[in-house]
């Protein structure tokens, strides 16, 4: 992705979550959620995460056949999930397509975007 690109989906899902005050994951039964390898880091996990439930639904095949979209009310994502995410030192991917590639950023700037 060009930083163009990287910058119009970023700015994308920002309008999105922030209009309807939520984002997606992908949750197994077992209360898990689906985290890959980041594409630009080595040893960094990518909690995936959908500006839509439709978004994260159509990702719902082959490997991730057995998982379901789990709503995170933004708010909760800002109070609870950035702090662990950060503990964790990991990043969020935004949009994860079927091309496999989706825009990874710290979960701290994507909060800023979010509270911007």
């Amino acid at each position: 992705m060009s930083d163009i690109e990287i910058e119009s989906e970023l700015v994308s899902f920002v309008e999105k979550v922030r209009s309807s005050e939520q984002l997606w994951a992908l949750g197994a039964q077992d209360d898990g959620f689906v985290v890959c390898e980041s594409n630009q880091f080595a040893d960094t996990d990518v909690l995936l995460l959908w500006e839509t439930e439709a978004a994260a639904k159509a990702q719902c095949k082959e490997e991730w056949q057995e998982y379901t979209p789990v709503e995170i009310n933004l708010d909760e994502f800002l109070d609870d999930w950035v702090e662990d995410l950060n503990e964790d030192n990991a990043l969020v991917g935004l949009n994860w397509n079927d091309d496999q590639v989706c825009v990874e950023i710290e979960p701290v700037g994507l909060a800023r975007a979010l509270s911007e």
